[in-house]
C-alpha cells in the first residue's frame, strides 16, 4: 500500500512533535511505502530509506493555497492519505484519514476571532465528513468533539506518548542531585490556569519562610485576547523566573531538576507536560479536569481541585518531593510505537489491505 502522509508541520511544537514521532514509527513498517510531502530538508532523515519519496512542498496550513495548490495529484496517485491535523485540502479522492487533538479553541473563551473561529468549524466539519477515521489523543477528546459536532463519523483513541528527543535525552543524561522549585510548562494561555499557580504561590510566599523558587516555560503570544494573562506576566516578573519558549535540553534540565510541576489547567485534550516531568524523575500536581483523571488516573500525581487557588496552596505548601522511578511504567501505558500502529492497523482495515 502507498501512504501519502502531510508532513508539513516537521519541526513545529505540539502537533509537529507528534507527527514526528508517529512518521518515525511509521515508516520502520516496510511493507507500505510512503510519500512524505513537506519540507525537503527537514525530512532528509527519510530521504534514504527505499520505500519513502519526499515531495517538496512548503505550502502554509489552513489557507487558501493549500487547498486549491497542494499537491493532490501525487496524493491520489496513492492508496490512502494521512494527515496529523484536520486542514485538508480539495481534490483528493483516496481515503482520507486525519486527526483532531482537541476543541479546545471552540470552549474555551476568547481563543481567537469570529472569522478565525468560523473558518476553524468549516475545516473540522469538513474533516469529520471526508475522513474514514478521525484520530484523536484521548477518550475526554473524543466524547467532546462527538458532543460538539454530533458526528457519526468512526473515532478512534491514539494518545500521545514520550517523544524520542526525551528519551535520548534521559540516555545521555542522569540528575542524581537535590531536586529544587516548582515548574509551570505550557503556553501562556487563560485556560493553562497558569494565574491560579501565581495566585497559590504568591499565598506561599506570604507565609514567610524560604520559598522554593517558580519557573514558568511556556511561549507568550502577544497577540493574545487573554489581556489577563499578559498583565499577571507583568505583575509577577520580578518574583518568578518566566523563561519563555526553550529548547528541548534546556526544558528537560529544568524539569529533571525541579521539586515538582504543576499543571492547573481548565481544559486539555491530553496534557503531556506532567508525562514528561514524571519520566524525568519529577512529581507533579495537577487539577483535576476530566482528562487529566483519565490520563494519570494510573499514575502517582496529586489532584488539586481545579481553578482553587486555596487547595492548589495547601498542596504545594504540604507537599513532600519525592523522587520518582516510573518511566518503564508511562513507556507501557503511553509509546508512539503503539500510536503509529493503532494508527497504520486503522488504515490497513479500512482501504482492506
Amino acid at each position: 500500500m502507498r501512504i501519502a502522509i502531510d508532513c508539513r508541520l516537521i519541526g513545529s511544537t505540539g502537533i509537529g512533535v507528534f507527527l514526528a514521532n508517529v512518521l518515525d514509527n511509521m515508516v520502520r513498517d516496510t511493507r507500505h511505502s510512503y510519500l512524505l510531502i513537506g519540507n525537503s530538508q527537514k525530512l532528509s532523515a527519510y530521504a534514504s530509506l527505499s520505500h519513502c519519496r519526499i515531495l517538496s512542498c512548503d505550502l502554509g496550513t489552513f489557507c487558501p493555497k493549500e487547498l486549491l495548490f497542494f499537491p493532490t495529484r501525487d496524493v491520489n496517485a496513492c492508496d490512502a492519505f494521512y494527515t496529523p491535523n484536520f486542514n485538508l485540502p480539495l481534490g483528493i479522492k483516496v481515503p482520507v484519514f486525519s486527526t483532531i487533538h482537541d476543541i479546545l479553541f471552540f470552549e474555551t473563551e476568547n481563543f481567537s476571532s469570529g472569522i478565525h473561529m468560523m473558518a476553524l468549524k468549516w475545516y473540522v466539519k469538513r474533516a469529520l465528513k471526508v475522513s474514514r477515521t478521525v484520530f484523536t489523543v484521548s477518550e475526554f477528546s473524543k466524547e467532546r468533539i462527538r458532543n460538539y459536532f454530533h458526528t457519526s463519523t468512526d473515532i478512534q483513541v491514539v494518545p500521545n506518548g514520550i517523544s524520542s528527543n526525551l528519551r535520548e535525552y534521559k540516555t545521555k543524561h542522569r540528575y542524581d542531585g537535590d531536586k529544587k522549585g516548582i515548574v509551570f510548562l505550557g503556553s501562556i494561555k487563560k485556560h493553562k490556569g497558569l494565574h491560579v499557580l501565581l495566585d497559590a504561590y504568591n499565598k506561599l510566599q506570604g507565609e514567610g519562610g524560604e520559598c522554593p523558587p517558580l519557573t514558568v516555560i511556556g511561549h507568550v503570544d502577544f497577540r493574545t485576547k487573554d489581556n489577563e494573562i499578559l498583565e499577571v506576566i507583568k505583575k509577577n516578573k520580578d518574583k518568578v523566573n518566566f523563561l519563555g519558549a526553550v529548547d528541548d535540553k534546556t526544558l528537560y534540565d529544568v524539569l529533571s531538576r525541579s521539586a515538582v510541576l504543576v499543571s492547573p489547567s481548565f481544559y486539555e485534550g491530553f496534557g503531556i507536560p506532567p508525562l514528561e516531568a514524571m519520566c524525568l524523575g519529577t512529581p507533579a500536581i495537577i487539577s483535576d479536569i476530566p482528562v487529566y483523571k483519565e490520563v494519570y488516573k494510573d499514575l502517582p500525581v496529586t489532584f488539586f481541585r481545579t481553578g482553587d487557588v486555596e487547595d492548589l496552596f495547601l498542596k504545594l505548601r504540604d507537599f513532600v518531593s519525592k523522587p520518582l522511578d516510573i518511566s518503564e511504567k508511562i513507556d507501557e501505558m503511553y509509546n508512539y510505537t503503539s500510536t503509529a500502529k493503532n494508527i497504520l492497523s486503522a488504515i490497513e482495515r479500512s482501504v482492506n489491505v
